[in-house]
């Protein structure tokens, strides 16, 4: 897996059934993890196999990859007896 800090600008583009989702240009991430967090926040609730590209306009690398979004998992609603 490629290199990623921080001060590194990355352009991610994801696809869902051919069709572009999310586009974005942004930096401050230290993991290819932060990444994924944050196309999760971009697709919303799509659950299936997306298409993900990656370019660091720093390092002059790009990775595209296949990836299953599963489901969230369901909240916890709590309540207060009174």
């Amino acid at each position: 897996m490629a290199t990623i800090s921080s001060s590194d600008v990355l352009c991610a583009t994801v696809s869902f059934r051919g069709r572009q989702l999310a586009q974005f240009t942004s930096s401050g991430f230290n993991s290819f993890t932060d990444v994924l967090r944050a196309i999760r926040g971009a697709v919303g609730s799509v659950v299936g196999l997306i298409e993900l590209s990656v370019l660091n306009t720093s390092r002059g690398w790009r990775e595209c990859r296949s990836m299953y979004i599963a489901p969230s998992a369901p909240g916890v609603q709590l309540t207060l007896g009174l």
